[in-house]
């Protein structure tokens, strides 16, 4: 009895917080040029990033590892990184071809990417940027099951038409909560790059 009181209260203060702490990290800043519900179009200029090869969406540990190791340290100048949000993923099915299996990657902060970011020393990761562009996206709960990551992206694909916009290069998923972020408060979106 006495360790359920204990319990319940400390789950409820832990939903609470986790999600609180995981929008404590940085953003890219952005210009809305248009929302409706969970869509929004959105005006970003160019975000840099960190990246590394992921073998599909089902497979995509090794990624986050080798993405961790970078902002902790594992670079050339041996720097250690902030976190940011959203971790970007963006990839094929795991039994594609290498190059079509898709890269997992992290925003580097505005003030690191000013001074020169340090290049990885993992295999096979690369630093880059998303270049500036117009983004469609939609927010959708939930864990990021390929049923939920699949029905977004519909969903998505039918507001862009809706809207007239005209999609450039493959969407791509953007994640925001730490793995243990309780599933009715996790933030997810899908995001398409769209012509201005």
């Amino acid at each position: 009895m006495k360790i359920s009181r204990i319990l319940i209260p400390s789950v409820v203060v832990a939903a609470i917080a986790i999600p609180m702490l995981s929008q404590a990290v940085e953003e890219p800043p952005f210009k809305s040029i248009k929302k409706e519900g969970n869509f929004e179009l959105r005006e970003y200029a160019s975000i840099p990033i960190a990246s590394a090869p992921m073998e599909g969406m089902g497979k995509r540990d090794k990624s986050f590892n080798n993405l961790f190791k970078y902002i902790s340290g594992a670079n050339d100048g041996n720097q250690k990184i902030p976190m940011t949000a959203p971790v970007l993923m963006e990839g094929g099915p795991t039994d594609a071809q290498a190059a079509e299996k898709g890269r997992m990657s992290f925003i580097i902060p505005a003030a690191v990417a000013q001074a020169g970011a340090p290049k990885p020393t993992g295999e096979g990761m690369t630093t880059g940027a998303i270049e500036a562009s117009h983004i469609a996206t939609l927010r959708f709960k939930g864990w990021t099951s390929e049923e939920n990551r699949k029905k977004a992206q519909d969903e998505l694909d039918a507001l862009i038409k809706a809207n007239n916009l005209k999609p450039v290069g493959k969407p791509f998923f953007a994640f925001f909560d730490p793995p243990w972020t309780l599933e009715m408060f996790r933030r997810n979106e899908v995001w398409q790059r769209v012509e201005k």
